[in-house]
């Protein structure tokens, strides 16, 4: 293969991601022709043949007459592949039907990636409680929310702040997310071992949130609770945290430094 075909190889990989990553922040309504060119700077025709070549692959989904892409069924298949093996979601499951069952509250599993919090696995309380990553599989950058807080708390200095600056643009649309604050909230939840929001992020909601390490690639992720705010005084938090950090002692052991789905991009 010439270097000219590999390059056009990656460079056209490269699209194809990125059409996915767009269509998947369209949510379930789905992206235009038009707006993907639009998003994507591609021009109409390299647009075209590769969301069509991504629908034979079934990794996008259009509707013939309709004129919406929406993310494909094989992407459920590669995800449910993803979830096994020996990765922070099967290793974290049992941990939260447990956490469910003795707080009654909303527990969900947060992974990094990048400068983002993923959420890989959530079992929710009987309440409809709104969360900042909704679903599995939503993210908000690091520095939003207990979840993410718990984890760049946690990274080196240098490395939050690189980090803080990259995320800046996206952060901005929170207006109590100054750069003072952040640092602040940093500090606290670095000493205390644990992130907390009482509410001010989304009002009525609270969240504690506390680290997963791994031996070897650091702050992986965050397991935490999200409740209704009224119920938080000191001795839900303390009880909580309690309960959290026992479950995470209990598989930071198993958790292989080995294993490349625990490590990203830094």
């Amino acid at each position: 293969m010439s270097d000219n075909a590999g390059k056009n190889g990656v460079q056209l990989l490269d699209r194809a991601v990125m059409l996915l990553d767009l269509v998947a922040d369209a949510g379930s309504e789905g992206a235009t022709l038009k707006t993907l060119c639009e998003l994507s700077g591609l021009n109409k025709v390299t647009c075209h043949r590769i969301l069509n070549s991504l629908v034979e692959h079934q990794l996008l989904h259009k509707i013939h007459g309709d004129k919406h892409y929406r993310l494909g069924t094989k992407l459920l298949v590669f995800g449910a592949k993803a979830a096994r093996g020996p990765g922070l979601r099967r290793q974290f499951q049992p941990a939260l039907e447990r956490l469910r069952q003795q707080t009654g509250e909303t527990v969900m599993l947060m992974a990094r990636d990048r400068d983002d919090s993923v959420c890989i696995d959530r079992y929710d309380s009987e309440y409809q409680m709104q969360t900042l990553t909704g679903s599995v599989g939503g993210a908000v950058p690091l520095g939003l929310g207990p979840g993410s807080l718990a984890i760049l708390s946690f990274l080196e200095p240098e490395q939050q702040q690189a980090i803080l600056a990259r995320n800046r643009a996206r952060l901005d649309s929170w207006s109590m997310l100054t750069p003072e604050r952040l640092d602040s909230w940093i500090a606290a939840t670095l000493q205390q071992g644990y992130a907390i929001d009482s509410g001010e992020l989304i009002p009525g909601i609270a969240g504690i949130a506390v680290p997963v390490r791994v031996a070897g690639a650091g702050v992986v992720g965050s397991l935490g609770l999200t409740f209704l705010s009224p119920r938080l005084n000191a001795e839900v938090c303390a009880r909580y945290v309690a309960l959290l950090q026992e479950e995470v002692a209990g598989i930071e052991p198993l958790l292989s430094p080995l294993d490349t789905r625990l490590r990203t991009s830094m």
